[in-house]
């Protein structure tokens, strides 16, 4: 209580008050009842996952074995050190560790994801191995008596705004592999229920193009176009209908990547490229897009100017770092300047979305009927009565993805995506 006057005048000040008056503390009371509804864990399918995902490491293990030609343990950094760097003799410009060794993670790894076939390999195996030990099999313990997980969100948790959330962490569940989507089918409804998923569907990238003002963007948004697809067609400079898959693959991965700040190097990792290819892949993409090139030009500047950047809702970034004599950390404070008003707003977004949709439910439905329970990156999953009152599941989906649609408003518009079913893996279109 001695502090708030204080502190009060101090965001004031920083020109926070309206982040914190109109998003941070209208979204307590809905976190604070997000952990208490928790969501239903089915036990068979974890038991059923668990067995599957030891089968799967298993196999990995063989086929890394063989390419090493000796068994080792691959959990250990020194054994895998020596195996890759001294038996395979594998190289790469690769960061060491404090002990002056060659580094094993995951980030670095990726460098010679094409040097040699052990490599995707570890790295799937590694992928697993988190997935079973992080969530799969301490997953059984963590559900409540009412056999429901109970996260718990944090709002200081991420320095863009983002929520972050522990005792378990939903955020860093991967899905991007057979296994992580498999583990999605283990979230459930209740009996009589169902679970109904609202998505914004390339977020960011609708952030970058309306802050940067980039018209093709915007207007490949307006008008449905697939953006990926899109953005191959300027920079191989083809027709819309004979980009390849290889060729949007590798646009999406500059698209998502530029707003990051990635170079060439990362690009090329990401892409599976070569990093002279990824050059000029880049060079060409911002002759096509000048207005994102200006716009990460803009925010470098500004940081080196004031040592600070601001996302169009308010919310700030301190960089000091931009100051440092260590070229390396001030590259770093240069990509967050770049991304930082992206996921800053998107953090904001969603926070918006939640306050309005969780006033929604509140005016038009009974305690109980409609539960907002998870938010996980850009998507909102609730659990909703079958059918809920005064109508279906898919009108109430109608709604709600129009009100998230509406928060804001963006040059290229906001689209979200509405998805329901028995479990949060095999969800249809609303």
């Amino acid at each position: 209580k001695q502090l708030h006057e204080t502190l009060l005048k101090k965001l004031g000040d920083s020109g926070l008050t309206k982040v914190y008056k109109e998003i941070e503390l209208p979204l307590i009371p809905i976190l604070a009842e997000m952990k208490t509804n928790g969501i239903k864990i089915d036990q068979k399918a974890i038991k059923e996952l668990d067995g599957f995902a030891a089968k799967e490491i298993k196999k990995l293990e063989t086929k890394i074995y063989k390419l090493a030609g000796l068994k080792f343990n691959i959990n250990s950094t020194q054994q895998l050190s020596e195996v890759l760097f001294e038996r395979l003799k594998l190289f790469a410009k690769i960061r060491k560790t404090p002990k002056g060794k060659l580094s094993t993670r995951a980030e670095e790894l990726e460098k010679l994801r094409e040097a040699h076939s052990i490599i995707p390999l570890i790295l799937d195996y590694r992928e697993l191995q988190k997935l079973k030990t992080t969530y799969i099999e301490p997953f059984p313990k963590l559900a409540g008596k009412d056999g429901r997980i109970h996260t718990s969100y944090i709002q200081t948790g991420a320095v863009t705004g983002r929520l972050a959330s522990k005792n378990p962490n939903l955020q860093n569940i991967p899905i991007k592999t057979e296994l992580g989507r498999e583990f999605r089918k283990v979230f459930v409804a209740e009996n009589g229920h169902k679970l109904l998923s609202l998505d914004y569907s390339q977020l960011e990238l609708r952030i970058a193009a309306h802050i940067a003002r980039d018209e093709k963007m915007i207007s490949a948004f307006k008008n449905g176009v697939d953006i990926h697809a899109k953005t191959a067609a300027e920079v191989f400079d083809i027709p819309l209908e004979k980009v390849s898959s290889e060729m949007r693959r590798e646009a999406k991965a500059l698209n998502f990547g530029i707003i990051y700040g990635m170079g060439p190097q990362g690009f090329a990792r990401s892409a599976g490229i070569k990093q002279t290819e990824a050059k000029k892949f880049i060079e060409k993409y911002f002759d096509e897009f000048p207005k994102i090139k200006e716009y990460m030009d803009a925010m470098r500047n500004e940081a080196h100017d004031n040592g600070v950047v601001f996302p169009l809702l308010g919310r700030r970034r301190q960089l000091s770092e931009i100051y440092s004599s260590i070229p390396e950390v001030i590259r770093q404070a240069e990509r967050m300047a770049i991304n930082f008003p992206v996921q800053g707003l998107a953090a904001d977004i969603m926070k918006l979305a939640m306050i309005k949709i969780h006033e929604y439910i509140k005016n038009n439905y009974k305690s109980g009927e409609v539960k907002m329970l998870l938010q996980v990156h850009d998507e909102l999953v609730l659990e909703v009565k079958d059918p809920p009152a005064g109508g279906s599941i898919e009108k109430l989906a109608k709604k709600l993805k129009k009100i998230m649609e509406g928060v804001y408003k963006l040059d290229a518009p906001l689209v979200a995506e509405a998805k329901f079913g028995n479990n949060w893996r095999d969800l249809k279109y609303a």
